[in-house]
């Protein structure tokens, strides 16, 4: 199976984002959060994503909106995000 790259930007206050984006991981799966989904990684938040999935947060966006990440999301910048992209197979993006 392949593996592919999930990004979402929308805030945990958009279930049905969530909800489709979440249906579609599979175990090998990476689920990057950018823009408002960046709240995701709160503790708060962190019970509604799986625990199996690799889990990332863009660090500018976690900085624009002066959220820190529970320590369990990798925190990646630009370059790793494009590195991230090179090793999936494709991107799906949920909006």
């Amino acid at each position: 199976m392949s593996k592919s790259l999930h990004t979402i930007n929308t805030a945990p206050s958009d279930e049905k984002s969530l909800s489709l984006c979440l249906k579609s991981l599979s175990d090998k799966d990476e689920l990057l959060l950018i823009e408002d989904a960046v709240y995701l990684a709160l503790p708060a938040h962190r019970h509604k994503l799986p625990k199996a999935i690799t889990l990332h947060a863009l660090d500018v966006d976690l900085d624009a909106r002066g959220v820190v990440a529970d320590p369990s999301i990798s925190v990646i910048n630009d370059a790793e995000f494009v590195n991230l992209t090179q090793r999936c197979d494709r991107v799906i993006s949920w909006f």
